[in-house]
C-alpha cells in the first residue's frame, strides 16, 4: 500500500490510559484496532493537523470521512466489518442499545466535561490548553463549551439549576446503566467472544467517566455499582488497549492548575493566529494546494 492509499485516522489525543479523551475518537480507534486496519492515528497536537483536519477523520486516498459511523459504513466496504456474523435481530438489537447508550450517557459526558464548573475549569479545559497548540486549544475549547451548553439547554430548556440537571442525568444514566448490566451479564462481550460495534459505543462512553479523576464525578460512583460493566472495561484494554500508561502526560498527578482566557495575552493569542495561517498558507502553496493565480 503506497503511501497515498494508506489508511489514516486524525484524533484527539489520549491520556489516563485512554486512546483519547474524546468519545467519538475512542470509538473510531478502537474500531480500527478490533477490525484489524492497518490505519496510521494522527493527533491533533500540531498546526498544521489542527488547521486542516478535525477530530475524528479518516482519510483514504483523496476520501475523508468525519464521523464514526461514516467511517464504519466505509470500512465494511473494504471488508473490516466487525458485525459481519451477527444475525438481523442482534444488529437491531445494536442500533436501538446504540441509541439508548447516546440519548442517555453522551448528555452526562457533556455535562461532566464542559458544564460542571469545577470539572471544566480544573481539569478538561486545562488538559485541552496542554494538549492542543495555540490558537486551536482556545478555539477548540471553545467549541465544546458551547456544544455543551447547548445540548443541556435543548435537553432542559426551563430549567436552570445545575444541580437538579445533574440529578435528572444521573437518573437517566442510572437506568441506562442498569440496562446494560443486564444485558451484558456475566458474559465476555454483548454477543459472545469478541467485541462488536455496541461494544465499542458502550465502552467509549463508560471508560473517560471510570478513569478520568474528574474533581465532580458522581457517576464513577453510580458505575461501580455494576461490578460487570467495569470489568467489561477492564477486559477491553487489556485485549486492545495493553500499553496505554495510566499516567499523564500533560497535567502532574494530583495537580490541578485554573487556566482562563485572561491568563493568555489576547496580543500573543493574535500573534501566533497569523504565524499558524502562514504556516498553513505556505503549507498550501508548496503542496500546490492553493495556486497563487487564485490571488
Amino acid at each position: 500500500m503506497s503511501v497515498q492509499e494508506k489508511f489514516q485516522l486524525y484524533v484527539y489525543d489520549g491520556d489516563y490510559s485512554l486512546p483519547s479523551l474524546d468519545v467519538e475518537c475512542i470509538k473510531s480507534i478502537l474500531y480500527t484496532v478490533v477490525a484489524d486496519v492497518p490505519v496510521q492515528v494522527r493527533i491533533l497536537n500540531n498546526v498544521k493537523h489542527c488547521a486542516f483536519y478535525s477530530a475524528p477523520t479518516f482519510v483514504h486516498k483523496n476520501l475523508l470521512f468525519k464521523s464514526f459511523s461514516e467511517t464504519v459504513l466505509y470500512l465494511r466496504t473494504l471488508n473490516y466489518n466487525i458485525d459481519s456474523n451477527l444475525s438481523p435481530k442482534q444488529c437491531s438489537e445494536t442500533l436501538a442499545v446504540s441509541n439508548l447508550v447516546q440519548s442517555k450517557l453522551k448528555p452526562v459526558i457533556e455535562f461532566v466535561y464542559w458544564v460542571d464548573q469545577r470539572n471544566c475549569d480544573e481539569f478538561t479545559n486545562v488538559w485541552f490548553m496542554k494538549a492542543l497548540p495555540l490558537p486551536f486549544n482556545f478555539i477548540h475549547t471553545g467549541k465544546f463549551k458551547q456544544k455543551a451548553r447547548d445540548l443541556i439547554e435543548t435537553l432542559y430548556p426551563t430549567e436552570t439549576n445545575l444541580d437538579l440537571i445533574k440529578e435528572y442525568l444521573n437518573r437517566t444514566a442510572t437506568d441506562c446503566l442498569s440496562i446494560l448490566s443486564t444485558r451484558l451479564g456475566a458474559s465476555d462481550y454483548f454477543f459472545g467472544l469478541t467485541p462488536t460495534t455496541l461494544d465499542i459505543v458502550v465502552y467509549a462512553h463508560l471508560a473517560p467517566l471510570i478513569k478520568l479523576p474528574f474533581p465532580s464525578n458522581e457517576i464513577n460512583n453510580i458505575i461501580s455499582m455494576w461490578p460487570n460493566l467495569a470489568t467489561f472495561i477492564k477486559r477491553i484494554d487489556a485485549a486492545y488497549f495493553p500499553d496505554l500508561p495510566k499516567h499523564s502526560k500533560y497535567l502532574k498527578e494530583r495537580e490541578r492548575t485554573t487556566t482562563s482566557d485572561d491568563d493568555v495575552s489576547y496580543i500573543a493569542i493574535l500573534i501566533l493566529t497569523v504565524s499558524a495561517t502562514s504556516l498553513v498558507l505556505g503549507f498550501a502553496f508548496s503542496r500546490g494546494i492553493i495556486s497563487s493565480k487564485v490571488l
